[in-house]
């Protein structure tokens, strides 16, 4: 149960909504418009769908939530926790990097749009449209998006209290995984010892994304690999958190 919350023009944050009560409310006010709201790492905005649900204070990174007060939608982006009670009703897709990036703008514009709409199948290539499909076949969260002009295929692995996320770009040469940033690159001594260390613990690429963060990344030509190698960043994705998580 798919949806894009679009910051701007052309800039499409994919979610996936677990709960089906939840999705239902959503689907039948269709497309909601509103504007942005920014708390810390998280990004909300108010519309007006009654819900309720299992309250929690704590969320894992990158939950969608509903707040109850301002009948919100929350994207919750890294590590801020909810004011007050929400209730988890999904994931965002892809590089959670992203969604600092919006909060970033919103830092200086005065109000910025934020709409919820649905995924059009018809609306993306057949290539990200089918990488998107087998990954979703393989059980992992994955749809299609543009972000800024560029395509993309944003998901996620996401079990429990815990969310990996991931984007893979469809090139005419061959596909290429890029995972949630590690940490932001400061080109410290320490730094080198991080990636020194990540090198040697996993078999994906020890790799940096545009905007600076450390990821790890993978290529492969051939579409059928693709889950394999989803599946390969994703796991030594969580070795690196558990291995950083002992080294403190």
């Amino acid at each position: 149960m798919y949806l894009k919350v679009v910051f701007g023009e052309g800039f499409e944050a994919p979610v996936v909504v677990t709960s089906k009560e939840f999705y239902e409310k959503v689907r039948g006010q269709l497309p909601i418009a509103s504007k942005l709201l920014v708390w810390k790492e998280e990004v909300y905005f108010e519309t007006n769908i009654d819900f309720t649900g299992e309250l929690v204070t704590r969320v894992p990174s990158g939950s969608l939530a509903y707040w109850p007060p301002g009948k919100a939608i929350c994207i919750f982006s890294w590590a801020s926790q909810p004011y007050g009670p929400v209730v988890q009703v999904g994931w965002l897709l892809g590089p959670k990097h992203y969604i600092l990036g919006v909060i970033e703008d919103a830092e200086y514009s005065e109000e910025q749009e934020v709409r919820v709409e649905a995924i059009e199948p018809g609306a993306y290539s057949e290539r990200a449209s089918g990488a998107s499909d087998l990954l979703n076949r393989a059980g992992f969260y994955a749809t299609p998006r543009v972000w800024g002009g560029y395509e993309g295929v944003a998901g996620a692995f996401a079990r429990h209290n815990f969310r990996v996320g991931f984007e893979v770009f469809a090139e005419s040469y061959g596909y290429v995984v890029e995972s949630d940033p590690v940490y932001l690159r400061d080109y410290s001594t320490l730094d080198e010892a991080v990636q020194y260390r990540m090198k040697r613990i996993v078999r994906s690429r020890v790799d940096v994304n545009e905007e600076g963060y450390v990821i790890l990344s993978e290529f492969t030509q051939r579409e059928e690999t693709l889950p394999d190698v989803v599946r390969q960043v994703v796991n030594d994705y969580l070795k690196v958190v558990d291995v950083l998580a002992l080294s403190g």
